[in-house]
């Protein structure tokens, strides 16, 4: 019986070794990637919307597993090595690594931070609601301007704080971004609302700025003007 137990246990460990090997080689390579992509999406390298997909839809998963893999063997193993690998240190261990993997596959496929609005900006939108009324009634009524920096031509039009909001990129509607006073159609890029830690719907020329060079932002369609 113990014969057979040592040739499983080998067994196991020859096999396992090799899928160690291939997920520090899926590791090297998924960074490495996620990097790349990482770089299209901000700074566009290549294009931003395929950048965007393989950054947040493939390549954080496989990462992930590939890191609690690699990590989790070479740490099982030093822990052998150190004489520390006991019933209450396999608990620990593999409590740590399973937390550590579905914690972050929760976060990245499934959770969505709820966004709260304060009463002043629920006592903004109810008293913007009638001016907004009178200023889409009068831009409407424009003439079609060009716009300066962006891609496309569009047709001028004014967004206050509250009416911006809604365009939050959730639930179908576009995600648009103010910077510089400009509102720009970033729906390729904002899935969901979301690009890292920013939220569309919101003025970020700061956040912008702070990844990106000026030039970045003219290749997304001008929609109207920011008014805080």
């Amino acid at each position: 019986m113990c014969i057979i137990n040592v040739i499983t246990q080998n067994w196991i460990m020859k096999y396992w070794i090799k899928i160690d090997r291939f997920a520090a080689w899926v590791l090297l390579v998924g960074m490495t990637l996620y990097f790349i992509s990482g770089y299209g999406m901000a700074k566009g390298i290549f294009d931003a919307s395929l950048a965007t997909k393989i950054h947040l839809d493939y390549l954080s998963i496989i990462v992930i597993i590939a890191f609690v893999i690699h990590a989790g063997t070479a740490t099982r193993l030093a822990l052998m090595r150190w004489q520390y690998w006991n019933l209450g240190t396999k608990l620990i261990w593999g409590a740590f690594f399973l937390l550590f993997l579905t914690g972050f596959l929760f976060i990245d496929k499934f959770y969505t931070p709820n966004k709260t609005v304060s009463e002043n900006d629920d006592s903004t939108q109810l008293s913007s609601d009638s001016s907004n009324n009178q200023s889409d009634t009068s831009t409407s009524s424009a003439q079609p301007s060009s716009s300066a920096t962006g891609s496309t031509t569009t047709t001028e039009k004014t967004f206050n704080k509250a009416e911006f909001a809604k365009y939050n990129g959730e639930n179908g509607s576009p995600a648009y971004v103010a910077v510089d006073g400009k509102v720009d159609d970033m729906t390729s890029v904002f899935i969901q609302g979301r690009h890292f830690s920013h939220h569309a719907g919101s003025e970020l020329t700061s956040s912008f700025y702070s990844y990106h060079i000026k030039s970045q932002i003219s290749k997304y369609p001008i929609v109207g003007v920011y008014t805080s």
